[in-house]
């Protein structure tokens, strides 16, 4: 018994570990970051989390199912490629609409359509 129980503790204690990244990304993108919005983007709402001039977290309007999923599969479930140039786009869409002269530097798929973005400006706010 003492070893199905060992093993159960350490099986739930490395499943929550590696679940508290999505978990931890989005609650750091929801209450630390300083720009919160959803936009329509090519017919299609998008939520994101920015930190201006530095990263962003992109998902669809349906933000907190994403986010459960990407919780469930461990965010070692991956987008297609369809998927990923779809959120790239929009990222570019919003960044061309926000700032000045931006590049993705980095995008990270958590999965359940949800991504990380860093990317660098020239400039910030043009508005």
């Amino acid at each position: 018994m003492k070893v199905r129980i060992s093993t159960f503790f350490i099986f739930v204690s490395a499943i929550l570990f590696l679940n508290s990244c999505t978990l931890e990304k989005a609650i750091d993108y929801s209450f630390y970051v300083s720009a919160h919005g959803e936009y329509e983007i090519n017919n299609h709402c998008f939520g994101i989390d920015d930190e201006p001039g530095e990263r962003l977290l992109i998902t669809d309007c349906g933000g907190y199912l994403n986010v459960i999923t990407s919780t469930l599969t461990l965010g070692l479930l991956t987008s297609s490629g369809n998927t990923i140039n779809t959120y790239r786009a929009a990222t570019k869409y919003y960044l061309d609409s926000k700032y000045e002269s931006c590049n993705i530097k980095n995008l990270h798929d958590y999965g359940g359509r949800l991504f990380e973005i860093f990317y660098s400006c020239e400039s910030l706010e043009n508005n």
